[in-house]
């Protein structure tokens, strides 16, 4: 996420459904705004998911996801850089 490799809104997906298995509590710090992010996006449409949609569809949808996005990246930068500095290599 912080290198721009996936989106603040997928990678929030995927901790999500990987925190417990590493062992964090569900009520820390770092992981809560994960989980707000993601159960705030769960419909939108993000990745493979996008070829089953219209593409006006996506289009009506682009600019909330945009949106929810910049959001995403402002509230969880500091708990991605906290994550990193506790459990990264």
């Amino acid at each position: 996420m912080l290198s721009g490799a996936l989106s603040f809104i997928e990678g929030s997906r995927t901790v999500t459904r990987r925190y417990d298995d590493a062992g964090i509590p569900h009520l820390d710090p770092d992981i809560v705004g994960f989980v707000v992010i993601e159960s705030y996006t769960d419909a939108l449409p993000l990745g493979d998911v996008r070829w089953h949609w219209q593409v006006e569809a996506l289009d009506k949808l682009q600019p909330e996801i945009d949106q929810t996005e910049a959001r995403a990246r402002r509230e969880l930068t500091a708990a991605c850089k906290s994550l990193f500095s506790r459990f990264g290599n």
